[in-house]
């Protein structure tokens, strides 16, 4: 995770959740969604999928953004999408940042474009995601739930 100070100024905003049916294993999938704001406005919206009573080592949980401003005056073309699997393995739980092409946001229109995992890699916006990620994580208490 990050340095606590990087996401003090982020805060959650839940909006709506919805439920499913794992295709692969028949468990309940869930997803949950809502914005990411700081002072100056909304930073990005987040879109959170994983399958209840399933371990992350079976089931990653995929945390979708669309990163950029939001409100009067900002279009898609303001806006990127950015795609984050949140896992765990024999070393313990982890995260890592993967290819958005193919992800929700991808075809949703809220976005420019969805990049991928490359484009991300060692860049400030690597930096930002993560802090959305666990400025969601931290927050969203709908999470794995």
């Amino acid at each position: 995770m990050q340095d606590s100070s990087v996401t003090a100024d982020y805060e959650v905003e839940p909006l709506g959740q919805s439920n499913g049916v794992c295709s692969c294993c028949g468990s309940e999938t869930r997803l949950v969604w809502g914005f990411v704001l700081s002072p100056a406005g909304t930073v990005a919206s987040y879109q959170v999928h994983w399958t209840a009573g399933a371990g992350l080592g079976c089931h990653p949980a995929n945390y979708d953004f669309v990163i950029g401003p939001w409100g009067e005056g900002a279009s898609p073309a303001d806006r990127i999408a950015v795609s984050l699997m949140h896992f765990e393995n024999e070393d313990g739980p982890g995260v890592m940042v993967i290819d958005a092409g193919g992800r929700p946001p991808a075809g949703s229109g809220l976005a420019a474009s969805a990049l991928d995992r490359e484009s991300v890699i060692g860049t400030e916006l690597a930096s930002t995601a993560f802090a959305i990620f666990d400025t969601v994580f931290l927050q969203d208490t709908r999470l794995y739930k």
